[in-house]
C-alpha cells in the first residue's frame, strides 16, 4: 500500500462504495454485486464476502431513524393510523435501499483491511 491509507480511511472509501486499496474504482458493478477487481488498480476482492453483517448494520441504522419517527408521530396525534402506516413503511423502505449499499461497502473495505497482507 503506497499511501499508507489509515484505518479510518480505508473504511471510509468502503462505505463510498470506492476500493479500499486506491480508493478511485468502484467497489460494485450493480446495486449489490460486487466487482472481481478494482477497475482502477486491479486490487482482487475474491473471498471478501460480507454475508449478514451488511444487512445487520441496515436493521440497526434504518431502526435508529424510525423508531424515533414513530414515537414522534404516535405522540402528535397527528394524522389516521393509515397514514402514519404509509410514511414509516416509505420511511423504512426507502432507508434500507439507501443504506444497505453502504453498509456492504463498509464491510467489504473492512474485510479487505484484515485480510490485507503486510506491505
Amino acid at each position: 500500500m503506497s499511501d499508507a491509507a489509515t484505518t479510518a480511511k480505508i473504511l471510509w472509501r468502503g462505505a463510498r462504495m470506492k476500493c479500499p486499496h486506491c480508493g478511485e474504482g468502484r467497489l460494485f458493478k450493480s446495486y449489490l454485486k460486487r466487482d472481481d477487481a478494482c477497475p482502477h488498480c486491479g486490487e482482487s476482492f475474491d473471498g471478501l464476502d460480507a454475508d449478514d453483517g451488511p444487512a445487520w448494520l441496515t436493521i440497526g441504522l434504518v431502526a435508529h431513524i424510525v423508531v424515533p419517527l414513530l414515537i414522534f408521530l404516535e405522540r402528535g396525534e397527528l394524522m389516521p393510523y393509515w397514514q402514519e402506516a404509509g410514511i414509516l413503511m416509505l420511511v423504512t423502505i426507502v432507508s434500507a435501499l439507501i443504506f444497505l449499499p453502504i453498509s456492504k461497502g463498509f464491510f467489504v473495505a473492512a474485510l479487505w483491511l484484515i485480510n490485507r497482507k503486510p506491505a
